[in-house]
């Protein structure tokens, strides 16, 4: 039986299994089974299902953030849930190549608590070759009706998270207001950057992963340079 995991119970977790996944919820605004096809299995198919099943079965409040923007590199996560974890996901359709596959899973290392390759069947002798062995890998299929996944690997806690560049998805406001939260007087006229640099050297990465993702579940992102669209289970269960 195909499975697809729910969502993480706790920080870092890999997401558990036994959550059986149908794409004819408006959740997402997931296409309805009869419009599938095994030729159809678009990216945006698959990310609007594994964002319904995350967000369904939220046990704690979850945001849903597509086309997540990951500093420095400049890579676009597909999906990312934000919630007492952030955790990314690739999708790799069957249209995909992997070229850009290793260059995207050290950006994703450097900022999420976890990361998942999710792939149609072709591509999965190579992405396990291509990710790190921490990163959960996911295949679907689609030659039947509904769409469905099988965890190939669970998910491990990432070591690698970086700082520098965690820091760094703080926008000037909310550094200040991580500062402030502390009990620092940052400089009014201070930059986003001498901020960043000072939280760095008050706070350890537990700390600074909570205030990061306070901060990206208390922001409007309509108003950021790089928007993302957005989805939260609160919205869902109310």
């Amino acid at each position: 039986m195909f499975v697809y995991p729910t969502l993480p119970q706790t920080a870092g977790q890999p997401l558990a299994q036994n959550s059986r996944l149908f794409v004819n919820s408006p959740r997402c605004s997931s296409p309805s089974p009869q419009h599938l096809g095994a030729a159809v299995a678009t990216e945006e198919l698959v990310r609007s299902a594994l964002c319904d099943e995350a967000l369904s079965g939220a046990v704690h409040p979850i945001e849903a953030l597509y086309e997540f923007w990951v500093p420095l590199s400049h890579e676009r996560a597909d999906l990312v849930l934000v919630g007492k974890a952030m955790n990314g996901y690739e999708i790799k359709t069957e249209r995909d190549t992997l070229r850009r596959l290793p260059r995207q899973a050290g950006a994703y290392g450097r900022v999420f608590d976890t990361c998942s390759i999710v792939a149609a069947e072709r591509h999965l002798d190579a992405a396990l070759d291509l990710v790190p062995d921490w990163w959960g890998v996911i295949a679907y299929v689609n030659h039947d009706q509904p769409l469905a996944f099988h965890e190939v690997r669970a998910a491990r806690p990432n070591q690698g998270v970086d700082p520098e560049t965690l820091v760094r998805l703080l926008w000037r406001e909310e550094a200040r207001a991580a500062l402030l939260s502390i009990g620092a007087e940052p400089d009014p006229r201070a930059s986003r950057v001498s901020m960043w640099r000072q939280l760095l050297e008050l706070i350890d990465l537990g700390r600074l992963r909570e205030i990061v993702r306070a901060a990206i579940l208390g922001r409007d992102s309509t108003s950021a340079r790089l928007p993302t669209r957005r989805f939260s289970s609160a919205a869902i269960s109310s």
